[in-house]
């Protein structure tokens, strides 16, 4: 039977294509599109799926996120942010090899933000970082019909890349 945390690997290992054809879908030159004055640009979502894994990091190995701290160059270019988002992704399943399912299962975590924090476990947490990634990975494929890409399939097929296709 598979544990927890060799589910979370095998999730991740099978996101991480779909999370780079995604970021690669974006239409170059387009970083700065935002489909409302109150919505998010293209290249600040992508920075955030560049560094989730960077999250997910700090909570299996220090137990930690503090907000507070920069975690992503915004000067980093489209290209380069879809390679730094692999080289996190695989640093992040190197993280998980080195941890052990009881820290997996019964580690705490705890993250901070200007004006609160909150605790939980590790798995809960790191579970909560995938989810949300994969979220706004939604978002930006929206966000890519908008600017007049191809939206690729990401658990089948789509308008502009058919199953089999």
């Amino acid at each position: 039977m598979m544990t927890t945390k060799e589910l979370f690997v095998k999730t991740l290992k099978s996101e991480l294509p779909i999370f780079a054809k995604v970021l690669k879908a974006v239409p170059k030159g387009q970083e700065d599109f935002k489909p409302h004055e109150k919505a998010r640009t293209a290249k600040s979502i992508m920075l955030q799926l560049m560094t989730q894994p960077v999250f997910i990091s700090k909570i299996v190995n220090t137990g930690l996120i503090d907000f507070s701290e920069p975690y992503a160059d915004p000067e980093q270019d489209m290209d380069g942010i879809v390679a730094r988002m692999e080289e996190n992704f695989a640093r992040l399943q190197d993280d998980l090899a080195a941890l052990s399912d009881e820290e997996w299962e019964n580690g705490a975590f705890k993250m901070a933000w200007p004006g609160g924090s909150m605790e939980t476990k590790k798995y809960d947490m790191a579970w909560g970082f995938l989810f949300d990634a994969i979220h706004h990975r939604g978002q930006l494929t929206t966000y890519i019909r908008l600017m007049g890409g191809k939206v690729p399939g990401i658990y089948g097929g789509s308008a502009d890349e058919p199953m089999g296709g």
